[in-house]
């Protein structure tokens, strides 16, 4: 899929993403600080682009709290089309055969970013989280794990990070370190957006965040206890104490204003982030 997008892309011209075709039902996962509604005027406004415009749409956007809820939507008819990050929608391209892309969004200008978020009162915790991704992209461990989890399969980036063969794991279960004494930290997943995070049936964690976390707690020497909980449940794990830490999906936009930031969460360096999303729709 990628390859065929790189080539096309070449051959295409940008279309200014205002959306200017017939007016489709959207699902995305769910946002924070900001209505549907709120979002939809968001992206109707955004200096984003079209490529591979089957049928460009005028989004109307409407949140679930699951990925698993958004498709169950979208089978009965009550939405139109489906939001996903590039790396996710490629995942659930390649084991269902239901579904097509109607259109790819970039957004250059306005990343979605991955971090950690924390409650304010775990600085501390923050900031070794962060020295800890500092030293990872210095040391090349950031880029190996993403060529593992997310970025394998294309080798225009395996190049250019100079990755040879890389292994690809975005279906192996995660292994975390056992510290017997050590501090145990309680960080919650959605765990259904595979290859990104996913807690399979018999509650083992899969995909890049935990990856990413298991490299950090075993630099850290801290213990994880894992949580599967639903998007909108983030913010007040971490403000009432029953989590740590959450995996967390921001948007930046112009001016760096985060509107998926509630008050009492920080967050920690971003260590990956996405630009391109799919538009997918039942095969008809």
């Amino acid at each position: 899929m990628k390859k065929f997008l790189c080539a096309l892309i070449a051959l295409l011209v940008f279309v200014p993403a205002s959306f200017a075709g017939d007016s489709h039902k959207v699902g995305m996962v769910e946002r924070l600080n900001v209505t549907p509604k709120e979002f939809s005027r968001m992206i109707a406004s955004a200096d984003h682009v079209i490529v591979l415009a089957n049928n460009p749409v005028r989004p109307e956007f409407f949140f679930y709290r699951s990925m698993s809820q958004m498709i169950m939507a979208l089978n009965a008819g009550e939405i139109d089309e489906i939001l996903m990050p590039e790396s996710v929608a490629e995942y659930f391209l390649n084991v269902n055969s239901d579904y097509t892309v109607n259109c790819v969004v970039m957004t250059p200008k306005d990343p979605y970013l991955l971090s950690f978020g924390f409650n304010q009162d775990h600085k501390a915790l923050c900031e070794s989280f962060d020295k800890t991704i500092a030293e990872m992209k210095r040391d090349g461990t950031l880029v190996t794990l993403q060529a593992k989890y997310i970025l394998g399969v294309d080798t225009a980036v395996m190049e250019e990070k100079h990755i040879t063969n890389p292994d690809l794991q975005q279906n192996a279960p995660v292994m975390f370190r056992n510290f017997p004494g050590a501090p145990e930290i309680k960080a919650a997943v959605t765990g259904d957006m595979p290859p990104i995070d996913y807690i399979a049936p018999d509650g083992s964690a899969e995909g890049f965040n935990a990856a990413i976390l298991a490299e950090i707690a075993g630099r850290l020497g801290l213990n994880v206890k894992l949580q599967n909980i639903e998007s909108n449940a983030r913010a007040a794990m971490l403000s009432s104490g029953r989590s740590d830490v959450v995996f967390w999906f921001e948007h930046k936009r112009k001016g760096g204003k985060m509107h998926d930031v509630p008050e009492g969460v920080i967050l920690s360096e971003p260590y990956y982030q996405f630009d391109t999303f799919y538009h997918l729709k039942p095969v008809k």
